[in-house]
């Protein structure tokens, strides 16, 4: 042995190891705990990864152990191999521990060489080449060894990270190599030869990121398709034999696809011949898919296993997943998808049949009604064959639109014929592809109804509504009644077929149907009560007859439920509130109690907690129902604040969520219970908690407070409410020792209703208010607390000019300057970063209105005020690098009014050019038409990418309410073009126009002036 760690005390270290790594292998959680604890102690030993590798070789351990042990070698090497770590392997360890891990590449056990190759990948991710450039000929040794070596060497190259070098040096050695095993069928197994073919994905994925000159990508990865594409569409298109493995073809189809997704101008020349082969593969297993999986009919002749490569039933699920999601690519390529575009009714066609419901699929929603709901609602979470086929079909409306509806229809009328003539021969699974086709017509709903599709919407619900009678089958009665409800906004619908609809939902409902069925029927009243939230007229009075009845049958599925079915059934009853305020108001007596019972139980559940909180604002907004809401849910909420402990802020944040809901929908003047009782409570929950969550919940809901009645507030106890807002503001919120997080809600926002809302009653307390947001201001880190500081000066500036001027100067900064010189400071080498579309138009809007003041006024309060900036040296003539213009830039001090005009400069390019840039794709770059019907429209704007604060009413009115203070109507981008191109005229834009970079005078000259 080369190890000079061999000794009595290694003997007894490596002892102790094996010892801890047996007691990780423990189901005893005490005794897990202390070997975790002790294991992360071992690690520092000197030796530690040494004997874990002499471990992991020793075939006479039990596998579990050797396994443990990998995996604490793996982790080993994460901490401490690199010499930047702490406690970092010695030299002497990471060379001894390379060269006994290659030997586990030869380990009989392919657990054990695919944990080792794992490992060794990690290693070489450092070391190679530099540190380990033996490794190359290792592998390439492995390759030319037994089976065992090269499924080992496979595992490494698929984990392995690349640089160019290596790409051009380890390529030529290792395709060839690759190619060799993969065709090798009689001297090979799959699971030798699928390793094989999975170094080709992170192979071509390496190249493309790696290989910037085009030509030459083009060569190398030309060079490699040419030499395989022949073999893997004959592996792809065998029938039978040891070489038709599902497992093989399944891999060979995500070759495909990742060329499809990643390259598809490399595997363009190849589709005429590709997709027949996986066209023949599609259909030819449906039958068996069908009898096998869908009904069960016969046995499955597949075998089944532990080892990938044996479980053939999971391999033969995983190919037609693979198949579909290839096809899936396919449409959403502008290169690829004309390939297809002649075989549309065909493809629609064979899709719904792998849509169909599986026997395994139905009996778990048969057991558990958790697993309906979140399969139909939510779409699943496990990639199953049934959600990839509904993909397919999205994907064709999204690509090819209006032009899908007639090779649609062409499908159904097939499928519906197979279906009577199934149901006419007594088959019990008739109703499988009539519930499939349901399924597939809704992924083209919007367009159908849109009207400018030829679909006979008239005989299709004519034929879904027949198919009503069919209790024996509750999953096709169910989709069935959700299909109708879809529609129900056409005006194919008179009040008697939506009568009779909604009586049979209003029948499934009852106790002694299944859960399937209860639960479709209340996914069907949403569908008929979003259809036709606006709808006026015989419809509504139809539907509004109906809540009751729907509200007791919801109300007894209720007992028993777990979280996903109570939050549809939450979801429901908040639409139903929602749809009509005088049901809202005789339900609330059942619903509000209801709301309670599943706040209380499912605070720690931000699923359910979301949809509790919604019905509650629902309730809220329905005038007639706040004060029942507020009599029976405010003693809940303020007992919930006057917890102590730990275990009492979990609550309290929601609580005070649901508090801000009330308060927020509430109309002046406050009711005793809200003003005596919760008011307080919110006020001494948030000056006796440390939790941040809670502080900002608590400022929230203040806000709220002051809104509704500001007057009643500041008289609350003889001036006392003015005084705990005050407390809470200044000393909680914007207190600069506390985390700056406890601004991190809007205190912004909160700070500027204070001063608006109850300007005249705050007296000093203004001055106070805004030190304490100064204070604030301090050594901030987040870019949301500084902006939300920043609003509150911005939104002074413009409705108070004159007065936050003399404050920011006379008032000092925290180091001595003056606050002026402090707050523009933190605003103008900020504000290009600002987010937020109210916020960044109401920051703009005031610096727009101070330089346009600091110009006209050449006040001294702002023209005293620099600001520093780091910029290029111009005399420096030397080629643009890095380290150059690292080297080259330098410090300057300007005016503020001029950092302030170069900032505007930059936010008019961002409201007028603040596109998104689509990545060019393939495709793209070949000049496909981009516009190709249905094409799935992309973000263009950066605001598209974040939630929009203009959707909010009360940001909405902020914004009015400042622009009729201001010059500023209409769209931003215009203010400031025509703020810009009139600033140009003025006497001092020379001075102003001297400090400009050249790309923010192209800006100001070719892009505002032109306009």
């Amino acid at each position: 042995m080369s190890l000079q760690f061999q000794n009595d005390c290694g003997d007894s270290v490596k002892q102790a190891i094996i010892e801890e790594l047996q007691n990780l292998l423990s189901s005893d959680t005490g005794v897990l705990h202390q070997a975790e604890k002790r294991t992360r102690q071992l690690e520092y030993t000197e030796g530690y990864g040494v004997y874990l590798s002499e471990i992991i070789m020793n075939q006479s351990h039990e596998l579990p152990l050797r396994q443990i042990a990998i995996v604490m070698l793996t982790r080993y090497v994460e901490n401490h191999w690199s010499d930047d770590q702490d406690s970092a392997a010695s030299e002497q360890a990471k060379r001894t521990i390379r060269n006994i891990l290659p030997n586990g590449l030869y380990d009989p056990n392919s657990k054990i060489r695919s944990s080792v190759a794992h490992t060794i990948s990690t290693i070489a991710a450092t070391d190679y080449p530099h540190g380990w450039s033996e490794l190359f000929d290792i592998i390439v040794k492995c390759l030319g060894g037994n089976e065992d070596s090269i499924h080992g060497a496979m595992q490494v190259l698929q984990d392995f990270t690349y640089d160019v070098k290596q790409i051009k040096e380890l390529g030529p050695v290792v395709i060839p190599e690759v190619y060799r095993i993969f065709d090798s069928e009689q001297n090979y197994s799959i699971k030798t030869r699928v390793s094989a073919i999975r170094i080709l994905k992170p192979l071509f994925a390496s190249i493309a990121t790696l290989i910037s000159n085009k030509e030459e990508q083009s060569t190398m990865v030309s060079s490699i398709l040419n030499n395989f594409m022949d073999k893997l569409m004959h592996y792809l298109s065998m029938n039978s034999g040891a070489g038709s493995s599902f497992l093989l073809r399944s891999e060979i189809i995500k070759v495909f696809t990742h060329l499809v997704n990643e390259m598809p101008k490399y595997i363009h020349p190849f589709m005429d011949r590709i997709l027949p082969i996986v066209w023949q593969l599609l259909t030819q297993i449906a039958e068996t898919y069908v009898k096998v999986s869908v009904n069960q009919t016969e046995t499955n002749p597949l075998a089944s296993g532990d080892i990938e490569e044996e479980d053939e039933q999971t391999n033969f699920q995983t190919l037609i997943v693979q198949i579909l999601e290839f096809i899936n690519c396919i449409l959403t390529c502008n290169k690829l998808r004309g390939s297809i575009k002649n075989v549309l009714a065909d493809l629609i066609y064979i899709t719904i049949v792998y849509i169909q419901l599986s026997e395994e699929q139905l009996e778990d929603w048969q057991d558990d009604p958790e697993k309906f709901v979140d399969d139909e609602e939510d779409n699943g979470v496990e990639l199953t064959v049934r959600m990839c086929g509904r993909d397919v079909l999205l994907a064709i409306n999204d690509e090819f639109g209006a032009k899908a509806i007639q090779p649609l229809q062409e499908a159904l009328g097939r499928h519906f014929s197979v279906a009577e003539a199934e149901k006419a021969a007594n088959n019990p699974n008739w109703w499988k592809i009539q519930e499939a086709c349901m399924d597939a017509v809704h992924s083209f709903r919007d367009i159908i109804l849109e009207g400018d599709s030829s679909f006979d919407l008239l005989n299709y619900l004519t034929l879904v509504r027949n198919l009503l009678v069919h209790q024996e089958s509750p999953p096709l009665v169910g989709r069935a009644l959700w299909t109708l409800s879809t529609y129900s906004k056409s005006d194919l619908y008179n009040p008697q077929m939506l009568a009779e609809i909604l009586d049979v939902t209003l029948c499934s409902l009852s106790p002694d149907k299944s859960h399937i069925l209860r639960i479709s029927a209340v996914r069907t009243l949403n569908g008929f009560l979003q259809a036709n939230e606006t709808i006026e007229g015989e419809k509504r009075t139809l539907l509004v007859s109906k809540l009751p009845g729907f509200l007791d049958g919801i109300m007894a599925l209720v007992p028993g439920c777990k979280a996903g079915v109570l939050a549809l059934l939450m979801e429901a009853l908040t639409i139903m509130v929602k749809f009509d305020a005088e049901f809202a108001y005789a339900g609330q007596a059942k619903i509000t109690p209801l709301a309670i019972a599943v706040f209380l139980k499912y605070t720690e559940d931000p699923f359910v907690l979301e949809t509790v909180q919604d019905l509650i604002k629902a309730l809220c907004q329905q005038k007639e129902c706040l004060g029942p809401l507020q009599e029976k849910f405010i003693p809940t909420i303020v007992s919930i604040l006057g917890l102590t402990g730990t275990a009492s802020t979990e609550k309290q944040d929601i609580a005070l969520d649901v508090l801000n809901a009330i308060v927020r929908y509430t109309e002046a003047p406050l009711s005793t219970s809200l003003l005596e009782t919760a008011f307080p409570a919110v006020i001494n929950c948030v000056l006796h908690t440390d939790d941040h969550a809670v502080m900002v919940a608590g400022g929230e809901c203040l806000r709220s407070f002051i809104n509704v009645s500001p007057e009643q507030i500041c008289s609350y106890k003889n001036g006392e409410g003015l005084n705990c807002i005050m407390q809470v503001v200044a000393t909680v919120l914007l207190n600069p020792m506390n985390s700056e997080m406890t601004a991190g809600g809007q205190i912004g926002r909160l700070v500027i209703t204070i001063i608006t809302k109850m300007g005249n009653m705050l007296g000093q307390n203004v001055d106070m208010l805004l030190k304490a947001v100064i204070s604030k201001m301090q050594n901030l880190e987040c870019l949301k607390v500084i902006m939300n500081l920043v609003v509150i000066f911005a939104h002074l500036f413009l409705t108070q000019m004159d007065a936050v001027l003399n404050f920011l100067s006379t008032v000092p900064g925290p180091n001595g300057e003056p606050a002026m010189q402090f707050v523009l400071t933190n605003w103008l080498s900020r504000q290009n970063s600002f987010f937020g579309t109210y916020e960044r138009k109401v920051t703009t809007m005031a610096l727009c209105k101070l330089f346009e003041y600091g110009v006209a006024t050449q006040d001294n309060r702002l023209t005293t005020i620099s600001f520093k900036e780091l910029v290029d040296d111009p005399t420096d003539t030397r080629r643009r690098t890095r380290s150059v213009a690292a080297s080259t830039q330098k410090w300057v001090t300007i005016p503020a009014l001029v950092k302030i005009f170069k900032v505007l400069v930059s936010e008019y390019q961002h409201f007028q050019e603040g596109k998104i840039d689509e990545p060019l794709t393939d495709s793209e770059e070949d000049g496909d038409d981009d516009d190709a019907p249905g094409n799935p429209d992309h973000p263009r704007y950066i605001s598209d990418l974040i939630d929009s604060d203009e959707d909010s009413a009360e940001d909405e009115q902020l914004l009015q309410e400042l622009l009729k203070e201001t010059n500023y109507q209409g769209d931003i981008a215009d203010n400031l073009q025509k703020f810009l191109t009139t600033f140009t005229q003025n006497e001092h834009f020379p001075t102003f126009y001297e400090h400009l970079t050249e790309a923010e005078r192209l800006i100001l000259l070719t892009k505002v002036q032109q306009k």
